[in-house]
């Protein structure tokens, strides 16, 4: 059970990222890549610029966090973010509470990755249209499923470690 969430964040990883370069075709040359009020483009990049910028976006952001969520907790001595510290990462728990920590914080990986997805096949549709307009409705209700999701596991992680 504590390896579906980390297979769960590679799987979804390497298919976002064959998903973003995979529609690049269908992104024009000069790629509206930012959107004001009223979802009107007010910022450009190149094709190319674009799809290395989502990749490395979508790859780089997600790791840095679970590695800092997963991994660093359980190396330090204490920490303010994990509830019962000491009790939990005593020795005779350790692995298994850091076995725990980075599954969970693959979970947060998986949330980020949907998102950073979801934000590219806006965007490829917005740039369809002329001229390009974002689908505000269906980004702010993205963003509000995002941001219920982060609560959520902010709720979940804080149970993980209850009091001994």
């Amino acid at each position: 059970m504590l390896t579906l969430p980390r297979i769960a964040f590679a799987a979804l990883l390497v298919i976002v990222v064959a998903v973003i370069i995979g529609t690049a075709g269908a992104l024009p040359d000069r790629v509206a890549s930012h959107f004001g009020a009223g979802g009107l483009a007010n910022g450009w990049m190149s094709r190319n610029g674009y799809v290395a910028f989502m990749v490395g976006f979508t790859v780089a952001v997600p790791l840095i966090v679970v590695t800092m969520t997963g991994l660093l907790p359980g190396m330090a001595r204490t920490s303010r973010n994990i509830p019962h510290h000491d009790y939990w990462f005593a020795p005779s728990r350790r692995a298994a509470s850091a076995a725990r920590l980075v599954s969970h914080a693959c979970l947060l990986g998986v949330l980020m990755v949907v998102f950073f997805g979801g934000l590219h096949m806006l965007v490829l549709l917005a740039n369809a249209d002329q001229p390009a307009r974002l689908n505000e409705p269906v980004f702010f209700s993205m963003l509000a499923v995002f941001l219920v999701g982060i609560a959520v596991w902010i709720v979940t992680m804080r149970r993980l470690f209850p009091k001994p």
